[in-house]
């Protein structure tokens, strides 16, 4: 019998796939975007007993979701990197503009 809430579960672990197709093009706009929708089907289930695939389930969407949180602290980094380095731009820029004035 599929209860409701097994398919909530499974719509859920199918948008956290989408959400690691999109992490893993750099499209954070389209994972916060699932991420929101994910939320809300994870909301639907019902309390109740969990069967041995929902258990499953949940086991996977918590390893996909290990994925996506190093996907998200490399694209952090990468960010980080590139910002220092307009800083660091910004810096040379400024001193030069001030010494040759």
């Amino acid at each position: 019998m599929n209860r409701p809430g097994s398919a909530d579960l499974q719509r859920a672990l199918q948008l956290t796939i989408e959400m690691l197709d999109a992490a893993a093009g750099n499209n954070w706009d389209r994972v916060s975007q699932l991420d929101a929708e994910r939320h809300r089907q994870l909301q639907r289930r019902r309390p109740g007993p969990l069967t041995g695939d929902d258990r499953q389930v949940i086991a996977t969407l918590l390893t996909h979701n290990q994925t996506l949180k190093a996907h998200a602290d490399v694209a952090r980094a990468a960010l980080k990197q590139k910002l220092e380095q307009h800083q660091h731009n910004h810096r040379a820029l400024r001193s030069y503009i001030s010494s040759s004035v």
